[in-house]
């Protein structure tokens, strides 16, 4: 018999071939198969190698759909081909063995071959139906363990995207959030290596880049003028749509040469959108082919979802914030306006009468007229009292305006304190503002107007947060304390340019401001407030530069007795 070349390909059939790796260094046995496979329908396209290191080079090049080998090779143990990392999730291992090596064969089934056949001429000539029954068992092998592994991605994606809303309810900031849904989104999608998350600002003219992984995350914050940006971005901001690109290098729709430079090979781009407009762009992109599932698409889609919710609310959280500043700035002019108002309506007739008088006392002294020295001191007497009267007036006025009536109702003060700081910080995470709590656990309820007393922490907080704008150090520190005289304080701390000593007994007066367009109110009612509480309130130097407002209010009379409390 002409022994068979070294490495040899035999095509049974051109349709649907089955490729079989056969390692056999005996030829009698190789031609045996051969046969037996040449007599079958099943189309196999057979290789024959003699030797493990044969075998290795070919598996080096090819994947066969079915590897059947001898134990005893020249150069080794055809066993060591079903060492970990060979043929795992890659083709199924039929072992043959001589009379005598059956046991050797179990120990091959136990490290991963599907079957093994103990040489005959008729097992042999039986090797066709071996190896269907193999490749239909290696089907169902692989076919259970690929639904399992998309169940585990599955089960990862819901995880992240569980996270991710649980995120975004608990108010996180929104640049931490981007930050962290990049890089959930890298570590749940193995074959990305890109993530951008960009984000239109309400000008609808600029992009901001938000957050990114890989070589983009160094130009996160950087702005583009939407008419600079690439072609498949603005597509995707215009037409809303889902955009994937099998290969950058070959799609001519956006420009694919500039797209494959700095993106890799495959990409998509997401909306994100909310009901009546899109907010901004997911892109994820991969160095190499990326063959897309259902699965990624959903997942990507929930979570740019997920993230257009938190760019909304970020956006209503900010319209909000500018009306309660435009109509907080609304009601100081209001106040000022009644207080103006009134004034001058009390006062009006006063004034009108002290004029009248002192011109009559000038007619008087100009005609000298008889006993002018007796009407002119009564008149001046008129005068003056019409000139207390006026004084007497401002004053009831002021003093109306600056305390009021107060309702007052027992309240805990950390709860007051840190429900006003909430609302005047707003956003800050997203400003690098660092903000620290700092509340005595000792303190006893306080009987104050509550609403009033928010509207003090709030104009206050606000104030260190517009102080922090144009420097580095960014701190605000929040405390609550006990003091001795029988009252407790608040501190709002921050880490601002502060306030010169000249201008400390200033700040707090009606109309001086130290900002450009402050009405000069906030302090000054902030400051009748307190005083109506008989509260102090006061500016001093935080320690290592900025500037820290304190208030206290009393505890004296305003504490339920012991019986009190009990009922």
């Amino acid at each position: 018999m002409k022994p068979a070349p070294l490495i040899s390909r035999e095509k049974v059939s051109p349709q649907k071939l089955i490729h079989l790796l056969l390692i056999e260094d005996e030829e009698a046995h190789a031609e045996l198969v051969r046969r037996a496979l040449q007599g079958q329908a099943m189309p196999v396209d057979l290789t024959v190698v003699r030797t493990l290191r044969e075998a290795r080079e070919y598996l080096n090049c090819t994947l066969p759909d079915l590897v059947i080998t001898d134990i005893r090779l020249p150069d080794g143990n055809g066993i060591e081909l079903l060492s970990p990392g060979i043929s795992d999730f890659s083709f199924p291992v039929i072992v043959m063995t001589s009379y005598g090596d059956e046991k050797m064969a179990v120990e091959a089934m136990k490290a991963g071959a599907l079957d093994y056949v103990v040489k005959s001429e008729a097992t042999l000539n039986d090797i066709p139906h071996v190896a269907e029954r193999t490749l239909r068992q290696w089907h169902e092998i692989t076919g259970r363990k690929r639904a399992e592994k998309e169940l585990r991605i599955h089960a990862k994606q819901l995880v992240v995207l569980s996270h991710l809303s649980h995120q975004v309810l608990s108010g996180i900031g929104i640049d931490a959030l981007m930050r962290e849904a990049t890089h959930l989104i890298t570590q749940t999608l193995k074959t990305i290596k890109c993530v951008k998350i960009l984000e239109l600002l309400p000008d609808r003219q600029t992009l901001l880049l938000r957050a990114a992984t890989g070589k983009w995350s160094s130009q996160v914050g950087q702005t583009t003028s939407l008419t600079h940006s690439n072609p498949l971005i603005t597509h995707v901001l215009v037409s809303g749509e889902r955009v994937f690109v099998e290969d950058l290098h070959t799609d001519e729709r956006f420009h694919s040469s500039w797209l494959a430079e700095h993106y890799g090979h495959s990409g998509v781009a997401l909306p994100l959108s909310s009901p009546d407009r899109c907010l901004g762009v997911l892109w994820a992109s991969s160095d190499k082919p990326w063959v897309i599932t259902n699965n990624d698409i959903s997942f990507l889609e929930s979570a740019g979802n997920t993230l257009a919710v938190a760019i909304e609310r970020k956006e209503t959280e900010a319209r909000m914030r500018k009306l309660q500043n435009d109509l907080l700035q609304a009601s100081q002019f209001s106040a000022l306006g009644e207080l103006g108002s009134t004034l001058a309506h009390e006062v009006n007739q006063p004034i009108t009468a002290i004029i009248n008088y002192i011109r009559a006392c000038q007619q008087m002294i100009i005609a000298g007229k008889g006993q002018v020295t007796q009407t002119i001191c009564e008149l001046m007497d008129k005068t003056v009292t019409e000139a207390e009267r006026a004084a007497s007036i401002i004053h009831h006025l002021r003093e109306f305006a600056r305390t009021g009536k107060l309702h007052r109702t027992l309240e805990a003060l950390n709860a007051v304190v840190y429900d006003a700081s909430r609302l005047a910080l707003g956003e800050t995470t997203e400003s690098d503002i660092k903000v620290n709590f700092e509340f005595s656990s000792q303190l006893p309820l306080v009987s104050i107007d509550k609403i009033q007393i928010q509207q003090v922490v709030f104009n206050l907080v606000r104030n260190a947060v517009e102080a922090l704008a144009e420097t580095e150090k960014k701190f605000i520190t929040i405390k609550t304390i006990s003091t001795q005289n029988h009252a407790v304080e608040v501190q709002i701390q921050d880490t601002g340019p502060g306030i010169s000593s000249p201008l400390n007994d200033k700040i707090f007066k009606r109309r001086f401001s130290t900002k450009n367009e402050g009405m000069g109110m906030g302090l000054s009612i902030s400051h009748s407030i307190i005083t109506a509480h008989q509260g102090d309130l006061w500016v001093s130097d935080t320690p290592g530069g900025g500037a820290t407002f304190h208030f206290t209010l009393p505890l004296s009379e305003i504490q339920p007795t012991h019986q009190e409390t009990n009922n």
